[in-house]
Parts: structure tokens; sequence; C-alpha cells
């Protein structure tokens, strides 16, 4: 700095001269080097900005992430599978009521909590998996709302089965690690690798916070009413997956609270799509204080001028306003569509939403025709030209051009698996407000929601049917029976059905068996008239329990079905020489009032 500048400072001050001192400065402040500039501002205060910003990103970047982890650490979670019936009748309008019992999961935090503490809500994971094929349902929660989540799933779906499984990432890979000699499991597997071949990236909405995606709703048919499910495109190609390869998608919801995003930017989206101009909210700003009082009495000069001469002078600004107001009823029935849905979906909960998808592979089965297009193509149903959609994300895309690529490559695969398997709410495409996905319960549920029975999907974890009502007399304590009593089964005389007399007909009721009688070759007295053939021979007598051993061979009997054979105690009578057993008596039903303690 020129030591003159000073001195002629203090003259003009010296004198009561301030405009006089501040031209004299300027004007030699004006002549300086850039870089003698900006030194003198960090001399002079300056370095006190540069300390600040410093400490902000220290706290926000180290300490409160550090104390967020901290606090996440706490967590325990549990996996649960959930099957639905094969009948299963709800439409995707269950599901989205259960993403709405979510909401009540966000609780506000004091300022100890969020800004010391690092303490966050909740997120759940829902995730759809096909492994070779096999497809399946899956929620991860936290353990503590376990009992929640089930409550809010069977509330909607009491058919389902909810059993807690082990992670499937963690499930061990072909690849074994040459340190230890122990298979890899998938969540620690590195890219490069020699065995697998991997395709991942997170899905981000292609227009920004509010417009809304095509939700399940417009896929059900004006004219038929029949809901076409978007879930069966998504299903069948996950189903068609061949051994050696997985399919995981994973949708990971975060609770808001109210106001759910900036309102500033929610009210500049709502005042454009109403053809009206957008005025962002005041600031303070110190010429106001002079410029509005200026203002008003302006207005009043000209209205008292206008009243003299009689004329209305702000005739003009009424009537522009009066214009404006009518641009709303010109909108074309598109736009007017559009603003409706954007309304639509301010009008439920919120959720932050991480929406990813890891493709992976043996390399000699990979196929990206299979595996990825064909899921992504599924996933651009949800897409409209005029509202909002989906696309992969460019930052955690598994793609790279140009320079470095199979490096670049890599570490997005490495990046996007650890991401996906540790189920970040965080970490992901971007954590800027313009860019976070937000999703409500509707559009939740059109994205992952069970199939309906329509749905024909090969190998989709499902009940094959109904499990009965228990009960309704359960014990909840130890339960004690009546007193055994000992039964003892009891023999009839056994019986022969009769045969049919005609093709086709049933066997008739059970006639007494006859008495044995010698055949007519043994009676001496026996003789047959001349051109009558000899009579049949009779039945033998079931009374007796052995036929004599010089019975004579008989003509070839009736082939009757055999009767099940039952366990005989000590004291049963032999079975009968037909091979048709005994039938016991039936067993009576248990006594209706059984005790309980």
């Amino acid at each position: 700095m020129q030591p003159n500048i000073y001195d002629n400072i203090l003259y003009s001050l010296a004198n009561n001269n301030l405009w006089e001192s501040f031209l004299i400065w300027f004007l030699q402040f004006s002549q300086m080097d850039p870089m003698q500039i900006a030194w003198y501002f960090f001399w002079h205060g300056g370095w006190v900005f540069f300390v600040l910003m410093f400490m902000w990103r220290s706290y926000k970047d180290i300490f409160l992430e550090n104390q967020s982890g901290r606090f996440q650490s706490k967590w325990k979670w549990r996996l649960l599978a959930v099957d639905i019936p094969k009948n299963n009748e709800q439409t995707p309008k269950a599901v989205e009521n259960i993403f709405s019992a979510l909401a009540g999961v966000f609780g506000s935090s004091n300022l100890i909590d969020k800004y010391w503490n690092g303490k966050v809500t909740e997120s759940f994971s829902f995730e759809l998996v096909s492994i070779e094929g096999h497809t399946r349902f899956f929620i991860r929660t936290p353990a503590h709302f376990m009992d929640f989540i089930q409550a809010a799933l069977y509330s909607q779906y009491p058919d389902a089965e909810i059993t807690e499984v082990d992670d499937y990432v963690n499930y061990d890979s072909e690849d074994i690690d040459p340190k230890t000699g122990q298979a890899v499991p998938f969540s620690k597997l590195h890219f490069p690798n020699k065995l697998y071949n991997m395709w991942g990236a997170e899905f981000v909405l292609t227009r920004k916070y509010p417009f809304p995606i095509k939700t399940y709703e417009e896929f059900e048919h004006r004219l038929s009413q029949a809901f076409l499910d978007p879930m069966s495109n998504l299903l069948e190609n996950m189903s068609r997956i061949g051994p050696g390869e997985q399919t995981w998608i994973q949708v990971i919801v975060q609770p808001q609270g109210a106001p759910y995003w900036k309102a500033e930017t929610v009210k500049k989206v709502l005042t454009e799509l109403k053809k009206e101009i957008y005025k962002p909210p005041e600031s303070f700003n110190p010429a106001d204080i002079i410029n509005k009082p200026l203002g008003g009495a302006l207005d009043w000069g000209m209205g008292l001028v206008g009243h003299a001469v009689g004329m209305e002078i702000g005739a003009s600004a009424d009537k522009k306003k009066e214009e404006d107001q009518w641009k709303m009823f010109k909108m074309s029935p598109g736009e007017r569509t559009v603003l409706e849905m954007v309304e639509k979906k301010l009008a439920k909960h919120q959720f932050k939403v991480k929406y990813r998808m890891v493709y992976l592979a043996k390399k000699e089965v990979f196929a990206k025709g299979r595996g990825v297009t064909g899921i992504t193509g599924a996933i651009n149903q949800f897409n409209t030209t005029n509202a909002n959609g989906f696309k992969p994300g460019s930052y955690t895309k598994t793609a790279a051009d140009y320079f470095f690529v199979n490096h670049r490559i890599a570490q997005k695969q490495n990046r996007i698996l650890r991401w996906f398997c540790k189920r970040h709410a965080w970490y992901g495409e971007s954590n800027v407000d313009e860019k976070i996905t937000y999703l409500n319960p509707e559009e939740l549920a059109t994205i992952w929601h069970f199939p309906v029975m329509t749905v024909k999907a090969a190998e989709v974890g499902m009940i094959q049917s109904k499990k009965a009502a228990p009960p309704t007399r359960l014990p909840y304590e130890q339960r004690v029976g009546p007193a055994k009593k000992e039964e003892r089964p009891t023999y009839t005389q056994p019986i022969i059905p009769s045969a049919p007399t005609s093709p086709g007909q049933m066997f008739t009721a059970p006639v007494a068996a006859p008495a044995y009688q010698p055949p007519p070759s043994e009676d001496p007295n026996y003789e047959s008239a001349p051109g009558v053939p000899p009579l049949a021979p009779p039945l033998p007598d079931l009374a007796v329990p052995y036929p004599p051993a010089t019975a004579p061979a008989y003509p070839p009997q009736p082939q009757y079905p055999p009767q099940p054979q039952y366990p005989q105690p000590a004291y049963a009578p032999p079975p009968d020489n037909l091979g048709l057993g005994t039938v016991p008596s039936r067993k009576g039903a248990p006594p209706p009032n059984l005790p309980f303690v």
C-alpha cells in the first residue's frame, strides 16, 4: 500500500471532509495491482472468513458425519422375506398404505441431538432380488421397528408369511481369497475381478422436484377397468436370468418432515405452471428505507393529481393485473394435467429415496442385454415426457469414456456395490437439494409392490395356498390337557360288498356272507338234471377262520378293491381268507371345553 494514501486520508479527516477522504482512498485503491488488493483484504479481516469456512467444512464433513455414524452404529438391522398368497387380489393401494404408515417414524429433534449428537431419521430398504431367476421380496428394517413393519404388512396382507432371513449380500461367492483360502462374500468382492463382472447405478429423476412420475393409477384401463400391473414386466425380466446371475434392486426410503423441501422452490414451480410471474420473497435491503416511503408518497401524489384532472392514472396497471389473472384459464389440457399431478403429489407425505440396482454375474454368462437392458426398460414405463421419470445417474453408473476407462469403471463398481450392501441413505448420486429424489407413498407403491394374481411370472416367491385362521381360544400360558383314557377298538363281523352287475356301476351296500356249504362234487346224493349245468359253488363261510386243507379248487371269484389294514392287538381275531381285513369303529371328536391355566 502506498504510504501517501494514509496521509491524504488523515488530512481530509482532520478537515472533517469525509467525502473527499473517500474519493482519495478509492482513486488510490483502484490503481493498485489485483494481488495487492487481495492481500489487503485478507490482511485487514479477510482471513476471518477463510477460517470460518474451514471450521464449517470440518464440522460438517468430519465431526457431524462421525457423530451420525456413531448414532447409527447402535441400530441392529433385520432382513425380512415377505411371501404373499399366489391368488393375491390386493392392488398397490395396500402397499401405499404401508408407506404412508412409515411417515410416522419421523420425529422432531432438538438442536443438541441434531447438531451435536448427529441424530438422523431411520431409513428402511425395500428390495426385490432375483438369484439365478428365483425372485423374492425383502424388507430391511431396524430391529426396534420390526414389530411396526410386521403390523403394517399384516394389516394389508393378513395371509402373508414374514420370515427373518440372512442377508443375501453376505452369501459366499466362488471367488477365493488367496490370503485366507476362504470364499469371498458378494458384499466384499473387489473389481476388477477374475470371475465376476457387474453393472450398477443409482436412478435419479429426469426433472427437478416436485414433478411426479407415472403412478399405478394410470396403469388402469379406463374402459375395462382392468389393472395392468407394472410389476409384471419387471418380474418377468428378473425371472429370465440363469445360473451364475443375480439382480438386486433396492428402494431406500427415509421419511421427511413438513415442509418436505424448500418451500420457495415448490412455490416457484407452481407459479410457473399457473402462467404467473414468480416473485421471490423480499429480503432486507437498506435502500428500501428510503425507496418505500418515497414510492408511497409518489403514489399518493399521483392519486391527488388524477382526482383533480378527472383521470385514473393507475388504470393501466390495474388492467394489466386483471389480464394476468386470466392466464390460468388459457392453459392447455396437458398443462392443466401436469399442474394437477404436482398438486396431488404435494398433498401426500414425502420420502427421501435412494433407488439402486446391481446386476452381478460370472464373466462367461454376463449379458448386459438380458440383465440390464430388460430391467431398465421395465423401469422406463414409469416415465412421462410431460412430468418426470427415472434415469441412471452419471456419477454412479458403471460406465466411462475416453480416458482410463477400465480403472474408472472398476472404481464405480466398487463404490456402488459398497453403497448397495451397506444400504446407505446418505451416500449416492448427490445430496444437493436440487438433485435429491423425493417421492410420495403413491409413487413408492408404483415402483415396489407385491404382484396381483394376474401376474404369471415364474419363480416368484409366493405362498401356494392360504393358511386357515388359528382357533379363537388359543392359550397364553401352559396348556393342560384332559386325562388320557385307554381306548380299545372294537371289531364287527366281517362283511363283503356285493359285486357290480353292469359296467361302470359302483359297489352296492355290503351283504352278509353266507354259511359254508360243500361243493356239489362232494355230495353223493346230488345229481344234475339232463341239460342243466351244474350249480356254481357258493362262497365260503367267513365265520370259519381257515378252509379245510382238502377243499377243492374253486372257480375264480370277482376281485374286490383291498381295504386298508389296521394294526390288530393280540386279542383281535385273525384276518379273513379274502384279505379284506377288519373295520375299527370311528374315533370321537375332542371335547370343546379344553381346560386352560
